[in-house]
């Protein structure tokens, strides 16, 4: 199944802000609970278990940083204070950077693969928006992954657009049968966070689009033009 997500009318999404509220309560959830496993296994011989949920407390907290920004994002949308700063941006310095930048090097690294390309090629971005989209789609797969991998993302230069291939397996998704390829009936269509990819996508005149089959892999395809 094929969908083109819409990038029209998110923000009159009532899900939207639950959705994100929702999150926020799962990661400090999430973050409590690991906070007291620590403290019970404080003063026990248990390091690698204590260094697995420090870990674990770590990756939440930088997820929690980034949900925040998402909010800040939506709250100038909805205030109609929002300016987008588009510019020509160096694509592979760009890229390279975000891969790169703390605290999310670590979790980038082992799943991004970063094509090189012979020539420069550039875009015209707001850098912010693109950081976000880009993290939202990296979160987002690592949230339904069933099979618990780190989700690939890879970063291609083709003739006119550079290409945001994100690839997971999350059969659990498809929990109701398809209806309409033209509707987008299953529920994976339906998330709002993939409508605001959308749009951010669409700020930079790109494409958002998944490709997925019942207990297959799920394949995100986010195109942006460029230029050598």
């Amino acid at each position: 199944m094929k969908s083109s997500v819409s990038a029209q009318n998110f923000l009159d999404d009532s899900r939207l802000i639950e959705d994100i509220f929702h999150e926020l309560k799962s990661i400090v959830a999430s973050i409590l609970s690991s906070v007291e496993l620590i403290v019970l296994y404080d003063g026990k011989a248990m390091g690698n278990k204590i260094t697995r949920q420090a870990e674990s407390i770590k990756s939440q907290v930088i997820e929690l940083d980034f949900q925040l920004q998402n909010i800040r994002i939506i709250q100038h949308m909805l205030d109609k204070t929002f300016q987008l700063k588009r510019k020509m941006t160096n694509l592979h310095f760009f890229l390279g950077q975000l891969v790169r930048e703390e605290p999310y090097n670590n979790l980038l690294s082992p799943a991004v693969e970063l094509q090189h390309s012979k020539i420069p090629v550039e875009a015209n971005i707001d850098e912010s928006v693109m950081r976000q989209l880009i993290l939202n789609l990296f979160f987002w797969m690592m949230r339904h992954s069933t099979t618990h991998q780190i989700p690939k993302m890879v970063f291609s230069f083709e003739p006119g657009y550079f290409e945001i291939k994100g690839t997971f397996y999350a059969n659990y998704i498809f929990s109701s049968p398809f209806k309409s390829s033209e509707k987008g009936d299953n529920e994976i269509f339906h998330q709002p966070i993939c409508h605001m990819m959308s749009y951010f996508a669409a700020l930079h005149d790109g494409s958002f689009e998944i490709l997925a089959e019942p207990e297959k892999n799920v394949v995100v395809l986010v195109k942006i033009p460029c230029k050598a």
